[in-house]
């Protein structure tokens, strides 16, 4: 039988994957003696001391004289006379009522009130828990046995046992115990070290710990023991434990797995939307596409969301004369575009914002005649058409919506920030706001494209917390728990999103979504491995031979065409810690490496650079559908995780 402690029993828990499960924490208590508040204390506030004492020094004082006096606001002033009256310290006439023996005594006079007190270290890491218990005839520390096969047992580590605690140990956690309390407006002086006495003998008991799944994100959580909701320093420690020992994290997974339940991935039987007749799939496929949540997603995502809107203008732009504008932008001047694009702009109604427009490259014209949209040519493109046509939908955009182009770019700020591994996952639980903006636009760009009022499918929430369960336990098992824990909560939860797409995901899906989230994941991981490292002193002409040459020499080959073809100007953004795109991450991590280092991860694997550079292709814009066989699918998911598994070993 387990000797454990007993608090009562805690369930800070709901909305759990299965039901909690018990740890028996092993924890050496240690007795100790400290002075404490006395309760006799006459638990007055600073401004309650203040009025108290004045009205004792002057005698009885109205509360308009104290707020004069004092300075405090008058309402103040009648509400601390009615509590000083309420407690008995003054009568209703404000004059100070005398206790026995109170005219003689000094507070520097009462002599501290010592207590005892037991105070707990936890055996797995060494912790102090932020917990005393008071002793007394009415607080006894209170046991019972457990059933040692109703308890998973946290292994101890010897060491800890004679790691008797310090003065300060006892101040600290007596403050962190306080802190809880600070709500409440308890106040408390911390005792002088010299105050406090230790007995260095503890007695070994378990602390119960419930230990549950959550459903939300489908990591552990752990109940405080002593009933104050969750115990941080505890899954702190945990998490150390899943790292170094291998049984604990095994029993976790094989727990992970156990909950695991057969379900029917209904989220992928979605009902049609409006805009899904054979006519629109026909005409407009990538739009189309764009506009179907990512995977197995209920709500469109700032990709989805910003992407359909470059499809909305670019077949906008198809269905009319486009040759002329086309002309216009190749053959003005580059630097004169802004304000081209500035005046076109106010003539149809939209804010003008000279910042907002950029020169539109020749490459950039020519994948719009290929078929590429990117917003920044597709717009460009539409206002000069519209200057010219007075029925041209984006007039009536203007009219609506004057501020369309600083939202548009809003919207690709934010887009970007999360497609570059930046600004935390992509992955809406609710309708973004931005989708019922897009909405209106598309429609009064393409008006064969209508949507319903409402989700046609609605969430369902225990499959997903299934779903997110598996994929969770399989990016542990893959990476391990130290390794996963290195990686940070933004890029697990990417890999998670990854792997949730994985799982689901069949021959000929489009798999764009998925490609989107390995590269943001990936350069988060580079983003990671770059911090500290120095620029070299190099021009910018010189930067791409040079990353070549040293790709070719640490044994990673020539670079892809991807990585070739990444602007200079990018990778010297890139060394300066403002990298934009995976490709000047992967230029800058070839530049900013030593050979040592790279040879390294060479030697791990030599495909490195080649597997970024798929990476990189493969998504391109990021507006593309991307149906992919599952083979294919499982190779880039097998390549990207060992990349980032390299990195972060390296």
């Amino acid at each position: 039988m387990l000797k454990l402690l007993d608090y009562g029993k805690q369930n800070p828990f709901n909305d759990t994957i299965g039901r909690p499960r018990k740890l028996a924490w092993p924890v050496s208590v240690y007795r100790v003696t400290l002075p404490r508040e006395s309760q006799d204390k006459d638990g007055l506030n600073a401004f309650e001391h203040v009025v108290l004492k004045l009205l004792d020094a002057c005698g009885a004082m109205d509360a308009s004289e104290l707020a004069l006096e004092t300075c405090i606001p008058l309402d103040l002033v009648k509400g601390i006379l009615l509590r000083l009256q309420d407690k008995e310290h003054i009568d209703e006439y404000n004059f100070v009522i005398k206790r026995e023996g109170e005219e003689n005594a000094n507070e520097g006079d009462i002599a501290p009130v010592f207590a005892t007190a037991l105070m707990f270290r936890e055996l797995a890491t060494g912790k102090i828990l932020p917990f005393l218990h008071w002793l007394s005839e009415g607080n006894p520390l209170l046991k019972k046995e457990g059933r040692e096969k109703d308890y998973r047992t946290v292994c101890l580590n010897d060491i800890h046992f004679s790691s008797t605690p310090t003065e300060r140990d006892v101040i600290q956690a007596l403050r962190a115990m306080k802190k809880r309390m600070e709500a409440f407006g308890i106040e408390y002086q911390s005792p002088a070290i010299k105050q406090i006495k230790i007995f260095a003998e503890p007695g070994h008991y378990h602390l119960d710990c419930p230990i549950a799944i959550k459903k939300s994100d489908s990591e552990f959580r752990i109940a405080d023991p002593f009933g104050c909701g969750f115990s941080l320093i505890l899954e702190g420690a945990f998490e150390e434990l899943l790292e170094r020992d291998d049984n604990t994290a095994e029993w976790l997974l094989a727990w992970k797995q156990q909950l695991r339940t057969p379900y029917m991935e209904d989220q992928g039987a979605k009902l049609k939307e409006l805009f899904e007749t054979e006519a629109n799939l026909r005409r407009y496929p990538k739009l189309i596409a764009n506009l179907r949540p990512s995977g197995k997603a209920q709500f469109r995502n700032l990709a989805n969301i910003y992407a359909s809107i470059e499809w909305a203008l670019f077949y906008s732009c198809c269905v009319r004369p486009f040759k002329n504008p086309v002309a216009i932008l190749r053959l003005s001047e580059q630097s004169q575009h802004p304000v081209l694009l500035e005046q076109a702009a106010e003539s149809i109604g939209l804010e003008k914002t000279l910042k907002d427009f950029r020169p539109i490259r020749a490459g950039k014209l020519l994948k719009f005649e290929e078929g590429e949209a990117e917003l920044e040519t597709v717009l460009a493109i539409s206002i000069l058409q519209a200057q010219g046509d007075a029925l041209h939908p984006l007039r009536r955009i203007g009219s609506a919506h004057p501020d369309l182009i600083s939202r548009l770019l809003k919207i690709h700020d934010k887009r970007g920030a999360k497609n570059h591994g930046m600004g935390g996952v992509d992955a809406p639980q609710s309708e973004l706001s931005d989708d019922k903006f897009m909405r209106k636009i598309v429609h009064i760009l393409i008006p064969e494209i209508t949507f319903a009022d409402t989700p046609v499918a609605t969430q369902n929430l225990d499959a997903r917390a299934d779903a997110l369960l598996d994929a969770r336990a399989s990016i542990q098992s893959e990476f391990g728990f130290k390794q996963f824990n290195r990686l940070g909560v933004d890029l697990q939860d990417r890999l998670i999103l990854v792997e949730r797409f994985w799982q689901g995901c069949n021959d000929g899906d489009d798999a764009l979504g998925f490609v989107v989230d390995l590269y943001a994941a990936t350069q988060a991981r580079l983003h990671q491995a770059l911090a500290g490292l120095l620029p070299p002193d190099i021009n910018d002409g010189e930067l791409v031979a040079t990353a070549r040459e040293k790709s070719l020499r640490c044994g990673f080959g020539d670079l892809p065409d991807s990585l070739r073809t990444v602007r200079p100007g990018m990778i010297s953004e890139a060394l300066q810690g403002r990298a934009r795109t995976l490709g000047a991450c992967v230029m800058a991590f070839l530049l900013m490496s030593d050979d040592e280092s790279l040879c390294a991860v060479a030697a791990s694997q030599p495909s490195f650079i080649a597997d970024m550079g798929n990476i990189i292709a493969l998504r391109g814009h990021g507006n593309e559908p991307r149906p992919l066989p599952k083979v294919d699918i499982e190779k880039l998911r097998r390549a990207t995780y060992k990349c980032i598994g390299t990195l972060t070993e390296a």
